[in-house]
């Protein structure tokens, strides 16, 4: 375990893990021989489970990195832009044996958005899903591609998942080398694109599972984005370490996890707690449903750790958290035997290979339980930011460090707790006021399923507090409660001075509330229509 060094929150843990030095394509060969015929991939089908073992995907990214090297002998970088599929796994393997970096785009991205991340990136091959419901990605990513400078080549990413009978063997590149050029999902601004190495995408994968007491073989259910690292670093690279089945699901919906847990039975679920009590509200759902799942894991939510233990007492299986970012994944989760409150409430320990630090406001390292921006640094963290003219900015200090943008304390245990992001904190009469610590509060109420605490202006105190509710399932929301409960556990400058009850909020692709956007809704007047405002009161400042 690693703890800070004497009273001060700083962890030096890089050289505490022994890292690998291959790539992702010779991970998956290497996978693939040594289990040719454990499955791989697992999905549903209208009646019943799909499958594909280990040598049948081996085949079918082969097929996919002969067609990539045709297309372009060049090694350019490719677009992926599909919901989560089996094409774009087949995809993604294809290109790490081809020796290709990875653009993951999502594909509800707009014109504008996808013509910028291509651009950016200088993509010369993109691999799109035809259609998505209603949508149809294709034709919008074409002609969007039409229009670039140097328009890469647009195919349809369902015409690379073919079986091959000649395997290939993994292109040489470097261990240091770009695999993943891994956009932002941002909650502000435009996304940028944090490049990310083989060698941190494998080892994140690694010392992750790890850090999970993932074992060897077990199932993994994680319907996060493969378009971003939580799906593929925190999930497909997961299932790679552990040499077992990866379960594909396009997009989360409460009937669809039931059925893959009732039908595939996956040991390990990357669900937030919320999504699981959900799962157990649904008609015909009972605690017989959930005996194969040993861990749920998810990243850090505000829910009462009451109601997690109770959970966890029904259905026997233990609930975890882990966090982060697309410029260093997989940094920090925490331990099963932890108590519920560290196990859901923080954000956990701090995984090996890495260093980790918290800068206090004069800018010194912040004591033990002083809230200040966690920075990280170390090989496991990305390379840099992609920029226009195709160099990488570090984006560190002279020593390395690069800060995330997230406000955290740490304890004598390790145990790193969010306050916030730094954008985010509201400055309250000149008093600082971290969203987190009110919506913990807010959130142990059993009408509220989510709540989102957001700062606006306010003429005579800089800014006040705003806390925009979504009710939980079956529960009418009283608002004095919840001003009780705040005026109990709050000092006054903390407390929200209007509420809103809201049915819909906007979030990013990873589930992340967008607070910047609720913020400038709430001032131009446009929230009511945007969040379908069901009742707002002010309390007073």
């Amino acid at each position: 375990m690693n703890h800070p060094h004497q009273d001060l929150s700083l962890i030096e843990a890089t050289e505490s893990a022994m890292l690998s030095n291959v790539s992702v394509g010779e991970e998956f060969v290497r996978i693939a021989n040594a289990a040719p015929d454990a499955p791989a991939l697992y999905w549903l089908t209208p009646d019943g489970v799909g499958s594909l073992t280990w040598k049948q995907l081996y085949q079918r990214a082969s097929s996919a990195a002969h067609r990539l090297k045709a297309l372009d002998p060049g090694r350019g970088r490719v677009a992926l832009i599909s919901y989560n599929s089996v094409d774009w796994i087949v995809a993604m393997y294809g290109c790490a044996l081809a020796g290709r970096p990875v653009v993951p785009i999502s594909p509800a991205a707009t014109a504008a958005e996808v013509t910028h991340m291509l651009s950016l990136a200088q993509v010369t091959t993109v691999l799109v899903v035809d259609r998505a419901g209603d949508d149809a990605p294709l034709i919008r990513v074409t002609e969007a591609a039409r229009h670039l400078p140097h328009p890469p080549g647009v195919h349809d990413i369902a015409e690379f998942n073919i079986p091959s009978d000649s395997l290939v063997a993994p292109e040489p590149v470097e261990a240091n080398s770009e695999f993943l050029v891994q956009f932002t999902s941002g909650t502000t601004g435009v996304p940028k694109a944090a490049v990310l190495s083989h060698r941190a995408s494998v080892n994140c994968a690694r010392i992750y599972a790890d850090g999970c007491t993932a074992r060897k073989g077990e199932i993994w259910l994680n319907p996060l984005p493969l378009f971003h690292v939580g799906g593929s670093v925190a999930g497909l690279l997961v299932s790679l370490e552990l040499s077992s089945a990866y379960v594909v699901m396009d997009r989360f919906s409460p009937d669809t996890a039931l059925r893959v847990i009732r039908e595939v039975r996956p040991a390990l679920v990357g669900l937030v707690p919320t999504m699981i009590i959900d799962l157990l509200n649904l008609p015909g759902a009972s605690a017989a449903d959930f005996t194969s799942v040993r861990l749920v894991i998810g990243g850090a939510t505000a829910v009462d750790p009451s109601l997690i233990a109770d959970v966890e007492s029904r259905l026997g299986i233990t609930f975890m958290v882990a966090y982060g970012q697309s410029e260093a994944p997989t940094m920090t989760v925490s331990a099963p035997d932890d108590s519920a409150a560290v196990r859901t409430r923080t954000l956990g320990r701090c995984l090996p290979g890495r260093d980790y630090r918290i800068v206090a406001a004069d800018g010194g390292i912040a004591a033990l339980g002083e809230v200040g921006e966690l920075g990280v640094r170390g090989p496991l963290t990305m390379t840099g930011y992609l920029q226009g003219d195709g160099s990488i900015d570090p984006a560190t200090d002279t020593a390395g460090w690069r800060g995330t943008g997230d406000l955290c304390s740490m304890d004598a245990d390790g145990v790193v707790t969010f306050h916030g992001r730094i954008r985010e904190m509201i400055i309250r009469g000149g008093l600082n006021v971290f969203p987190a610590e009110v919506e913990r509060v807010v959130s142990a109420h059993g009408s509220v399923s989510e709540v989102a605490v957001f700062g606006v202006h306010d003429p005579r105190l800089g800014e006040r507090v705003v806390a925009a509710i979504l009710p939980s399932a079956h529960h009418a929301v009283d608002l004095d409660d919840l001003a009780s409960l705040a005026e109990e556990q709050l000092s006054h400058y903390k407390r929200p001075s209007e509420w809103i009850i809201v049915r819909k909020v906007p979030r990013t692709s990873t589930g992340k509330i967008r607070k910047h956007q609720l913020r400038e809704w709430y001032e131009n007047g446009s929230i009511r229509a945007e969040c379908d405002v069901v009742q707002n009161d002010r309390w007073g400042s």
